[in-house]
């Protein structure tokens, strides 16, 4: 990186941007030849600088180097810069053509990285309920993490992690709402037919307590707080009751979103209990929450 910030500081902008220093040399008779060299080495020297400051990290980009000058801001605005880097880090791309395409299109892309990876925070409970809002815990003994989970299979290897919720002898209830927008997913995007939203997660019972399980997944317009609530754009939802001695084993529950329209948000709720009224927690058990953009 050295090395880098090195050629930065060397590139100065009377050097990039005034390459007809270069031609000071050609004669009068020979003008069209140095128009035609000056033209083409702007152009490879906006390359190169382009390649040097695709190096360089979000920060510096758009804190430092952006006000170096206009040429400079330039193309730090605009596409071509980080679509060079999203593509060497592998960020996923949607195939959709878009023309004209949007300001900050790959920026948004590089930085948030929106699509083809879960956007649900904390989805196995490693970091508590972090994330979570708890949206109803009657009488009994609420949620809790387990890690690794207690009295069922182990959490498929898919998951990444051994840790889960598990909860209690009344309704636990919590959602998490996933703003698409903030969370860099371009809106011309969104408004795509072919645009996708995958969700789902894992769920089990213990094998010596009955329990019952619900997922609740809304597509929500964006609104204001003034504005008069409107009904969700799409809604899925699964129950699911395990008797006593019939679980242990863990089950998938999954729906893609299609046709988005103008929604922007995904409320996602789930809510379980055991059956049996037991004190502690012997509830169903949930991991692996996700929601996906696929584009």
């Amino acid at each position: 990186m050295g090395n880098v910030r090195s050629s930065i500081k060397e590139l100065t902008p009377d050097k990039i941007f005034k390459p007809q220093a270069r031609c000071a040399s050609v004669s009068e008779d020979n003008s069209n030849l140095a128009n035609s060299s000056s033209k083409n080495d702007l152009s490879e020297l906006d390359d190169v600088l382009v390649h040097i400051l695709s190096f360089m990290s979000v920060e510096d980009l758009i804190f430092n180097c952006r006000f170096v000058c206009k040429e400079w801001k330039e193309i730090i605005d605009g596409n071509g810069l980080w679509k060079i880097k999203c593509k060497r880090e592998n960020r996923c791309i949607p195939s959709a053509i878009l023309n004209p395409i949007p300001q900050h299109y790959y920026r948004k892309i590089y930085i948030f990285n929106p699509f083809g990876r879960n956007l649900v925070y904390n989805p196995c409970g490693k970091d508590q309920f972090d994330g979570w809002m708890l949206r109803s815990i009657d009488d009994g003994d609420g949620f809790k993490v387990e890690d690794p989970p207690q009295g069922s299979d182990p959490v498929p290897k898919e998951v990444g992690s051994q840790s889960c919720f598990v909860t209690s002898y009344e309704w636990c209830i919590k959602c998490q709402l996933v703003d698409l927008i903030r969370r860099g997913v371009p809106k011309e995007i969104l408004k795509l037919e072919t645009t996708k939203v995958e969700v789902g997660e894992w769920y089990a019972a213990r094998s010596d307590c009955a329990a019952e399980y619900k997922l609740d997944v809304s597509l929500l317009f964006l609104q204001r707080a003034i504005d008069p609530p409107k009904p969700p754009h799409d809604v899925f939802d699964h129950t699911d009751t395990i008797k006593q001695g019939k679980g242990k084993q863990w089950h998938k529950v999954s729906h893609t979103f299609q046709n988005l329209g103008e929604s922007r948000c995904v409320c996602f709720q789930h809510s379980a209990k055991d059956l049996e009224k037991k004190k502690g927690h012997y509830g169903m058990k949930m991991t692996g929450s996700y929601v996906k953009v696929i584009a």
